[in-house]
């Protein structure tokens, strides 16, 4: 399945910009599936946590490895200091976005879910979104050690060699 991996205009902050995925055949990004999935299922205060974080990511603090959770290949918001308080359950976890921290300056937002599993890969809601995100992490480095994908630290940008094309 091919991926075009898409700016997000509205996340590009003065020490972040944020990217997102579209996967072949789909309408929305990834990041977008997760915004809407989320907040009809009536997520929305621990959306806005997530969404709080990445505009202070962006505007503040830059997108380092101490914001994030490392998830295998990939990484996970909230970070790993914070705890949802809204839930007594203690299978419920709360919501996890997946994403790919590509530098400092540029993180690609994908998907996620509420985790009701300690392990993502036991989670029947996180799993399908965590194995994309390891497995896109994956091809993104080796296309980045190959010189497919150039990272433009400075205009925070994804540079895309014009054969390449990403698939998954």
């Amino acid at each position: 399945m091919v991926v075009e991996i898409i700016p997000i205009p509205a996340l590009a902050f003065k020490k972040v910009r944020y990217y997102s995925v579209r996967y072949e055949g789909k309408l929305n990004s990834e990041f977008k599936d997760f915004q809407l999935r989320m907040g009809q299922q009536g997520n929305q205060v621990e959306l806005g946590e997530i969404n709080r974080y990445i505009q202070v990511i962006g505007q503040k603090k830059g997108a380092h490895e101490n914001q994030f959770k490392k998830e295998d290949a990939a990484e996970r918001l909230p970070p790993p200091y914070h705890h949802f308080i809204e839930s007594d359950d203690p299978d419920d976890y709360g919501l996890r976005l997946y994403c790919i921290r590509l530098s400092p300056f540029i993180v690609i937002l994908l998907n996620g879910d509420r985790k009701t599993n300690l392990k993502a890969l036991l989670c029947g809601n996180c799993k399908p979104h965590f194995v994309k995100a390891v497995a896109l992490a994956k091809k993104l480095t080796e296309a980045i050690l190959n010189g497919d994908i150039e990272i433009d630290e400075e205009e925070k940008e994804i540079i895309i060699d014009e054969d390449f094309e990403l698939t998954l």
